[in-house]
């Protein structure tokens, strides 16, 4: 039991999980828009997010004088085995995803210098801010983000004429993302600086679950103004999705399982990926 749990500990706290995750959306828009598959982009988009993320949580500024090499190596020395293991993790995706990124086509890879300067502006400070340590901008930058990832990215890469069915999708993610990541902001509630304007900190907890409920309502009710009708399987998948992001929503509390909203509320692109194939 207590290896499960450390799999899935490392797994939560390497930024393994969230990667399959966006890798899950990026499938899902896919298969929702009819694109044909680009593995060598999916490969990217995995690998690639794991030192992105692992950048962002650990390697502010702030924190660690990135260009400064001597504090560097004396901070890695200095490191639990499990964070060892997670920088060096980093690197290894870091070299992964540089491979693939020289296999995308050069307009895919301009296109892809927007999410890596918004992940660069962020993190690191300059002129004594970043986009997060804006008030109230913190939600926005990251359903951006993953909205530019997980849908514009694929769509654009092939080049396919946009119809009707992908402003949708694109609005879709969005309201998704955000709700999702509610959860996230009320277990930080009591980390979180006050300058920061978290949707918790300006609304409280109650007007942030019934503003996610609000949200997924819309992300729910979208998905019948497609083109593309459908199938009784997929309203099925769909209506589990709604329900089990709905409820991750309402039962997010300030205290929660370390495991609540790092595994669980982050499984749920897994799981919508898994039952989509399933089905």
């Amino acid at each position: 039991m207590n290896s499960i749990k450390n799999i899935i500990g490392f797994s939560v706290y390497s930024s393994v999980w969230v990667a399959i995750a966006v890798y899950s959306l990026t499938q899902i828009t896919y298969l929702n828009l009819d694109i044909p598959v680009d593995e060598s982009l999916l490969f990217f988009i995995f690998f690639g997010t794991i030192p992105a993320y692992n950048f962002v949580k650990n390697f502010e500024r702030s924190q660690f004088p990135i260009l400064k090499i001597k504090p560097l190596l004396v901070g890695f020395n200095k490191s639990s085995v499990k964070r060892k293991g997670m920088l060096f993790m980093s690197l290894f995706c870091l070299l992964i995803s540089g491979f693939c990124f020289l296999k995308l086509q050069f307009r895919t890879q301009l296109f892809l210098l927007v999410p890596l300067l918004l992940t660069v502006f962020y993190t690191v400070s300059f002129w004594k801010k970043t986009l997060r340590t804006i008030s109230g901008l913190k939600i926005y930058i990251i359903a951006l983000c993953w909205v530019l990832i997980t849908v514009l990215l694929p769509v654009f890469n092939e080049g396919s004429n946009v119809a009707g069915d992908f402003y949708v999708e694109l609005l879709q993610r969005f309201l998704f993302v955000i709700a999702i990541t509610l959860p996230f902001e009320i277990r930080d509630l009591n980390s979180d600086v006050e300058t920061l304007a978290t949707i918790p900190q300006k609304i409280g907890v109650k007007g942030t679950k019934l503003l996610g409920s609000i949200l997924l309502m819309l992300f729910f009710f979208l998905e019948f103004l497609k083109d593309k009708l459908l199938s009784k399987e997929n309203i099925i998948v769909f209506t589990i999705v709604f329900i089990l992001s709905l409820l991750s929503v309402l039962l997010a509390k300030k205290d929660q399982s370390k495991f609540y909203a790092g595994f669980f509320v982050e499984g749920i692109p897994i799981l919508w990926l898994g039952l989509l194939l399933l089905l």
